[in-house]
């Protein structure tokens, strides 16, 4: 028996983005365990095979039904936990192997309409040593899914291997009645914070950072990480100054970051994406999916103000954030309109995340030690953002700076620089939490010297010249332009359309967008992609593409 449910608006979001560039891994999630004891591969099969069967979106396949992408909700079947004997190799070929099967992993797309979306790799090791990969796509998960993974897998685990029923919360609904209470809560009030957010940004332009290389006409995602401890002292003094100002240690981290990305790009103020949790409702809280939403945070880095009143103003916008945190992000990018460019994120092009310490996995008699981000991507490493920075919070009670930067933007030594910079700006700002930002931004002595702003235009990117015939009308010129024009107005909604008019200015969006490449590929027998239209805009220009490609 099978149901069927809309995607939520989040989860169209990323649809659209792997309907950009099909088979991007920035949006696959590995998390990875050594395993040192008497495991019990058949029970841990069962207990994933109950999660599987707990969580309805894991054995849903999202697919396109007339044009809009749904999650098809399947029923349960024994969850397929591959195993890899490498008991027959050393140490370091045993790590190679690993790492090689797992680069085979990023490398193939991730195929959303084949349940279950969790997948996972179970490698022996020696007898009592295993290594566990599982394996999820971004649009079925988020960071707070890795909190409840990690506390539903291990009283699963215990419960096959002890006999008994699992001691879980009842869930009292699924991801596909949130997706359902989107859409029926889509209302004046949904419309007014998209609105809201339309405003507060409409005039901002997100700061250029100085760069290595130009920036080149179309991003390939390639990315690498750099890593740097935050001192022990640091970290109290956050604490501190946080207790002090009456802030989270998220704001204090972010509002540094902003300093430092003030300083570096020389500009006084500074734009960032965040993502915010979306749990609100209590029959959420241990839902397994993807509930966060990102927001645009803008922050007036004037040199003359306090670390003080910069706290005061983060936290504020912090606030507004969440009043207003129901907004699709790519509702707001439609309902701003930017132009389409294919070189980078829409809005803002450097996120910034604090990630608390998650509870570790706990498998019954096993010693469990979780494997590193960076080692799990150490074949491939891949972003959507010119820059994300990550503080997280280690089981350790360390705090560690994380940098995920694209390669065709940025060296590595420019990224260390970076990193080294910020701690500098924290040192100072928990030592001197009084001082202007001008005094914080002078402690920045690691930052890369500026070097030449990029220009707003990437690359080898020509600007579109109309033909001196190509003369705005509504009627089409051609057998292709009318059967073009003819899909577009029934995407619309239109009895006929300006064959010059862009498809945004016209009421079109992304998803609108996405069906109308969908429909012209299938009924016409063309091959487009998403980026096509962004990049032509009107029946013209796809016309005019198509000619060029041809």
């Amino acid at each position: 028996m099978e149901d069927n449910a809309p995607l939520s608006f989040g989860q169209e979001a990323l649809w659209l983005a792997e309907e950009l560039v099909p088979g991007l891994s920035a949006y696959v999630m590995l998390a990875g365990w050594e395993l040192t004891g008497p495991l019990d591969p058949q029970a841990l099969q069962r207990a994933l095979t109950a999660l599987v069967d707990r969580h309805e979106l894991l054995r849903s396949a999202l697919v396109p039904v007339d044009g809009r992408p749904e999650q098809v909700i399947r029923g349960c079947a024994p969850f397929e936990l591959r195993r890899v004997d490498l008991r027959d190799r050393d140490g370091q070929e045993q790590d190679n192997a690993i790492a090689g099967d797992l680069a085979g992993l990023l490398e193939k797309p991730f195929d959303l309409s084949s349940p279950p979306l969790l997948r996972g790799v179970l490698f022996r090791l020696a007898a009592r040593r295993h290594t566990l990969v599982l394996v999820t796509h971004h649009i079925v998960w988020d960071g707070d899914s890795d909190v409840l993974l990690r506390r539903e897998l291990s009283e699963l685990y215990a419960a096959e291997v002890q006999g008994r029923r699992p001691q879980l919360p009842e869930l009292t609904a699924q991801y596909a009645d949130f997706a359902w209470w989107q859409r029926e809560e889509a209302s004046p009030a949904l419309e007014a914070s998209v609105e809201h957010w339309a405003q507060r940004l409409r005039d901002v332009r997100a700061p250029e950072l100085p760069t290595d290389r130009p920036r080149p006409a179309l991003r390939r995602f390639t990315a690498a990480f750099c890593q740097i401890p935050i001192p022990a002292a640091a970290v109290r003094g956050v604490t501190k100054l946080a207790r002090t100002a009456s802030v989270s240690p998220f704001v204090v981290h972010l509002a540094v970051f902003d300093v430092l990305l003030a300083r570096w790009a020389d500009e006084p103020r500074a734009v960032v994406g965040t993502p915010l949790a979306g749990r609100g409702e209590p029959e959420l809280e241990n839902l397994l999916g993807y509930f966060v939403n990102s927001v645009v945070l803008v922050a007036d880095c004037d040199p003359g103000l306090t670390l003080s009143e910069l706290l005061v103003a983060v936290r504020t916008d912090l606030s507004s954030a969440f009043e207003h945190g129901d907004a699709p992000f790519h509702h707001v990018v439609d309902r701003i309109n930017p132009a389409r460019d294919s070189s980078r994120h829409p809005l803002y092009q450097v996120a910034f995340q604090y990630v608390p310490e998650s509870e570790p996995l706990r498998l019954i008699g096993v010693d469990v030690t979780e494997v590193s981000e960076r080692l799990l991507h150490r074949s491939e490493v891949t972003t959507e953002f010119d820059l994300l920075a990550e503080v997280r919070e280690e089981a350790d009670g360390q705090h560690i700076l994380n940098l995920r930067y694209a390669t065709d933007l940025f060296d590595a030594t420019t990224m260390d620089g970076v990193a080294r910079a910020y701690v500098e700006i924290l040192d100072a700002a928990v030592a001197t939490p009084d001082s202007t930002l001008a005094r914080l931004a002078e402690a920045a002595m690691s930052l890369p010297a500026a070097g030449t702003k990029p220009s707003r235009r990437p690359e080898n990117v020509p600007h579109r010249v109309p033909s001196s015939d190509a003369t705005p009308s509504v009627a089409p010129r051609t057998e292709l332009h009318g059967r073009i024009a003819a899909v577009w107005a029934e995407v619309l909604g239109l009895p006929e359309v300006d064959c010059s008019a862009n498809f945004f200015a016209m009421g079109g969006s992304s998803l609108l967008g996405a069906q109308l490449v969908r429909r012209l590929s299938a009924e016409l027998g063309l091959n487009l992609e998403l980026i096509d239209l962004f990049d032509s805009e009107s029946v013209d220009g796809l016309v005019e593409f198509l000619g060029t490609a041809r």
